[in-house]
């Protein structure tokens, strides 16, 4: 009886620790330009300068992802009334109504100049 129920502890901790590490898989990778909340969109409410990248869906509709505070998010820094740009790689949340992206990865991307 003691092996079984060890057995079954096992196979809950094995099932537990697969169902919390799958949120890594969902990763995502979005193209866009990074703005500030503040200086550049001016959304109501937001008094201190937030990083969000504008990108399109599918259909063409842009999108706002409210970049979380995190190392990679923090290394590419404010870009205030700028527009910069990028690729960001991280996973993707809604809180409070908005879409937020916990960020692994930024890349800059140079702005093709046309003569």
């Amino acid at each position: 009886m003691r092996r079984f129920v060890s057995g079954v502890i096992v196979l809950f901790l094995v099932l537990a620790f697969n169902a919390v590490s799958g949120g890594a898989d969902d990763a995502v990778s979005l193209d866009g330009e990074i703005v500030c909340a503040r200086c550049t969109l001016k959304v109501k409410g937001v008094n201190e300068c937030q990083n969000v990248l504008l990108a399109k869906d599918a259909e063409g509709k842009e999108t706002q992802y409210w970049l979380a505070a995190g190392p990679a998010a923090d290394a590419f820094g404010e870009v205030c009334d700028s527009k910069r740009p990028a690729t960001v790689v991280g996973r993707v949340e809604e809180k409070d109504g908005r879409k937020w992206i916990a960020v692994d990865r930024i890349d800059s991307r140079q702005t093709e100049k046309t003569e």
